[in-house]
């Protein structure tokens, strides 16, 4: 934040509409389906468990922190290229944006041909008590994953604890395959910083995909760090495409925590959860997460 600006000057990003139409177009400059991406990581697993033939029902995914749904359309495209034409399985999206959401029906309600291949129920709620919000997750999920820097705004232990125990709530009970996967930017991982940059912080125009009268300039962040915990904080311009008209301006900003690697195993031991396996790829890490038994 700058030094003149106080928590008054900003707005929630998670409720206004022109964030949420900016987010889908810049995340998609970062954030690209295939080899090597946290969505090729949640199709795999997300194909061993269809692949098993002792499931008396359709497996239950949640998305957790959806957005706009971008990991759970890029499911339901990567299966219509494998000419998979219906996925055994009912996709839950979970996040505390109304305007993400809204988004995420709208885009994916737009598509029939990947609206026919699985069901999906969109879900307002939030990392601290979704099982509640929506109890057909409730020790029924197969698979949870939560991906796109979203773990990051768990601010302390105690939030972080709390999300973990929601994940133990959510998974099948009784199950050996229920897993939850927890993609961590590499950015944010201390041993790892140094080969990431944060080049989603910086500075960006983009025109909208919905509508492309509109151009959004993004500012590059201001980052200011207290410890394990920072504040990145943007201005963000809404712009005539045609002659560059400045229509609206907003500040935004985001209160994020650094990955602790230290504390990590201890934390996820307290909520009843272990980890089966740890997998670095392109743009950081992945955590698989099943109940203690």
């Amino acid at each position: 934040m700058g030094s003149q600006d106080t928590l008054s000057d900003f707005i929630s990003p998670f409720a206004d509409q022109h964030y949420t139409d900016f987010y889908d177009a810049h995340v998609a400059r970062f954030w690209k389906p295939g080899h090597g991406s946290d969505i090729q990581l949640i199709w795999e697993s997300l194909q061993d468990l269809l692949r098993l033939q002792d499931r008396a029902s359709p497996l239950n995914v949640v998305d957790m922190g959806t957005g706009t749904g971008r990991i759970i359309r890029s499911l339901l495209a990567n299966a219509e290229a494998e000419g998979i034409g219906k996925i055994d399985a009912k996709f839950f999206g979970i996040d505390p944006g109304p305007s993400m959401l809204r988004q995420g029906k709208e885009l994916l309600e737009a598509n029939k041909q990947l609206q026919g291949i699985a069901d999906v129920t969109w879900v307002l709620s939030d990392a601290l008590g979704f099982t509640a919000d929506e109890p057909a997750v409730c020790g029924a999920t197969d698979l949870l994953f939560f991906a796109g820097g979203g773990f990051n705004h768990l601010l302390s232990p105690t939030e972080i604890v709390g999300f973990l125990r929601e994940v133990a709530r959510a998974l099948r009970t009784n199950s050996p395959t229920a897993t939850a996967v927890i993609v961590i930017q590499g950015e944010s991982i201390p041993s790892m910083m140094a080969r990431f940059p944060n080049d989603d912080g910086e500075a960006s125009t983009v025109i909208s995909e919905k509508m492309p009268e509109i151009t959004y300039e993004k500012s590059a962040d201001t980052k200011t760090w207290a410890g394990p915990l920072h504040v990145d904080a943007f201005t963000l311009k809404v712009k005539c495409t045609e002659d560059g008209r400045v229509l609206k301006e907003f500040k935004f900003r985001f209160d994020l925590r650094q990955f602790d690697e230290e504390a990590w195993p201890g934390l996820i031991e307290k909520a009843g959860l272990k980890i089966t396996r740890e997998r670095d790829y392109a743009l950081g890490r992945a955590y698989y997460l099943q109940r203690m038994r």
